[in-house]
């Protein structure tokens, strides 16, 4: 049964996802997007309601903004065209109605209480990460059949899509396995979540309790299933009680090792990112913090033996920067036999022009064994830090020499 608790107590904000994922648990919309949207449109009202009836409360009711008619509308799978229209009018006010009610907001707001009437916040587990010490990964054994049904269980979780293949794999050993009897409370509403589950083996059955009505039954779990994500997110109370209804072997994350292993790859990658970074001449002119900005951005890719990562002729967009693995350039010539010319390792770095200019690639790079690159595209590269011809103009020399690479390699 889940125990954990938090000195922490939920904040405005983990009290408002907590809703929205207890409505939605309950109503299964099909459109997430618009269910959501109209879940924040419709507290948005509430609230402007209510600041103008404080402030004004003789007047209220000649200026009362009318809230979506009827919980089914606001919160159904599928709206009329014209909900849709009145949902969007009641968001998109006018610059000066905009800046007009930002100005109440302000003037009626009471000043900041950051620790009124609540104890600062204890806690046990450090978030920090180890600068540079090596992070003790926990390995939990686990048949290859249990491990692909845990990746296939969290595979379109939102939590787990940022991930890389790495992080993924350490989430996936450091999953504990929990064995339940029959009627066993998991989790219970109202509780403060410290795990996330996967069933492995049996059954379970979801239910919320509002207003202290009798609790009802919003949808079951069986093998594959998962629940409790939020709790890897925040100190929540859990949105809903979850029961088996029979044996049930379960794997649990804790939300400490979850963060820990998040934010320790992270870590570890951006201080490999900026080392390799360093290297690449054409990025020499970045400032630190500029450097920093890239790293965060970079995404991991993955290529297995023999596949082409870029083919020569082809336009380019992104560079890359070989994090592991070993891969071959080969050119093309005039008869059209391939030769290689170079083979790249960790922290060797291809098609960095690309971010400079749109030419053709001059030689195609494949994978040699299974290899794993970090890159960037021009147009993200452009939104962080804007044109590298401007970057590149901070130091001339550098400069000229990016420039003569680039026209030998055209020649």
């Amino acid at each position: 049964m889940d125990t954990g608790f938090s000195f922490a107590q939920p904040d405005d904000y983990t009290q408002l996802l907590t809703e929205l994922h207890s409505e939605y648990c309950r109503d299964q919309p099909e459109d997430v997007l618009q269910y959501c949207a109209n879940f924040f449109n419709h507290r948005l009202q509430e609230q402007r309601t209510m600041l103008r009836q404080q402030r004004n409360p003789q007047n209220f009711e000649d200026n009362e903004l009318h809230p979506l008619a009827g919980h089914n509308q606001m919160f159904g799978d599928q709206l009329s065209d014209s909900d849709k229209d009145d949902d969007f009018e009641s968001i998109e006010a006018s610059d000066e109605e905009r800046d007009e009610f930002t100005g109440e907001l302000l003037s009626m707001a009471p000043p900041p209480t950051y620790s009124r009437d609540r104890r600062t916040s204890v806690s046990a587990e450090s978030m920090a990460p180890t600068q540079g010490r090596d992070f003790v990964k926990t390995v939990i054994p686990k048949s290859p059949e249990q491990c692909a049904r845990i990746r296939e269980s969290v595979g379109n979780n939102f939590l787990f899509r940022s991930l890389d293949e790495e992080q993924y794999q350490d989430v996936v050993d450091a999953m504990a396995e929990k064995q339940l009897p029959i009627h066993e409370r998991v989790i219970e509403q109202g509780a403060v979540g410290d795990y996330f589950y996967v069933v492995e083996h049996g059954t379970l059955d979801c239910y919320i309790t509002k207003n202290d009505a009798e609790p009802v039954k919003v949808t079951s779990y069986e093998a594959g299933g998962s629940f409790g994500e939020l709790a890897l997110m925040y100190n929540a109370p859990r949105a809903a009680t979850i029961i088996a209804t029979s044996d049930v072997v379960l794997w649990a994350l804790d939300r400490v090792t979850f963060r820990t292993i998040l934010m320790e790859n992270t870590s570890r990658k951006r201080r490999m990112y900026e080392t390799f970074l360093e290297e690449v001449h054409l990025l020499k002119s970045l400032e630190p913090y500029e450097r920093h900005k890239i790293a965060d951005a970079l995404e991991s890719v993955h290529f297995e033996d023999g596949q082409k990562v870029v083919t020569q002729g082809d336009i380019g967009d992104h560079f890359f920067i070989i994090e592991s693995g070993k891969a071959g350039v080969f050119k093309t010539d005039g008869e059209g036999t391939a030769h290689q010319v170079n083979q790249l390792s960790r922290g060797s770095y291809f098609g960095e022009l690309a971010l400079l200019n749109d030419s053709p690639r001059v030689a195609s790079v494949i994978a040699q064994e299974y290899l794993k690159c970090a890159t960037l595209g021009k147009k993200a590269f452009t939104r962080l830090l804007g044109p590298v011809h401007e970057i590149l103009k901070r130091n001339s020399e550098n400069y000229y020499a990016v420039i003569n690479q680039q026209e030998r390699q055209i020649e």
